[in-house]
């Protein structure tokens, strides 16, 4: 799960990565990793930016890494640009800081709202419904992902998904949300 992520734009357009407490590199087609990571994200919260995405890059669907890395490379750009020293683009939550990124067409484009600046999904899917259901029965995360048949890795995701799209700072607030209902 992504901790602590920022990500800048160069005039050129090259991604720059910048991990809490590790070194700044670029981000490219090798760094799977973050391209599966964000592609999830990016698919389950923000699923009009996917499929805008998706269709803009549709010619390069063959090449899987590839494609989802032109999907990832350009979210990151409309969405994350700045480079801001003060806050994570990836907050240590694994929740998303959309900021208002400089472009010369703000404005006047057409995916603006949908790739940029994107609205949230904040439905929650039925297994995200299960998990906030379990974990308010008193179950741990390691017990529900047991009950459920899931990895750890996707019950965190399932979690982060649910305080992002509920808006949520931590686990303590799903359990009292799902209680009350």
């Amino acid at each position: 799960m992504l901790d602590r992520y920022e990500f800048f734009n160069s005039p050129d357009g090259t991604v720059y990565v910048k991990p809490f407490d590790k070194s700044m590199f670029v981000y490219d087609v090798d760094c799977r990793q973050i391209t599966n990571e964000l592609i999830s994200y990016i698919r389950d919260l923000y699923p009009g930016a996917f499929a805008a995405l998706s269709s803009l890059y549709s010619k390069s669907e063959r090449n899987k890494d590839f494609f989802m890395f032109k999907i990832v490379h350009r979210f990151i750009r409309c969405n994350f640009g700045e480079n801001d020293t003060l806050s994570y683009d990836i907050n240590q939550l694994g929740a998303m800081c959309i900021e208002e990124v400089r472009c010369p067409i703000r404005g006047e484009c057409i995916h603006e709202g949908v790739i940029c600046k994107p609205s949230l999904h904040s439905k929650l899917s039925p297994r995200e419904e299960e998990v906030g259901r379990l974990l308010a029965t008193g179950m741990s995360n390691i017990e529900v992902a047991e009950e459920l048949g899931i990895s750890i890795c996707t019950m965190h995701r399932h979690i982060a998904n649910i305080k992002a799209r509920l808006h949520f700072k931590n686990t303590n607030q799903i359990i009292s949300y799902f209680h009350e209902k």
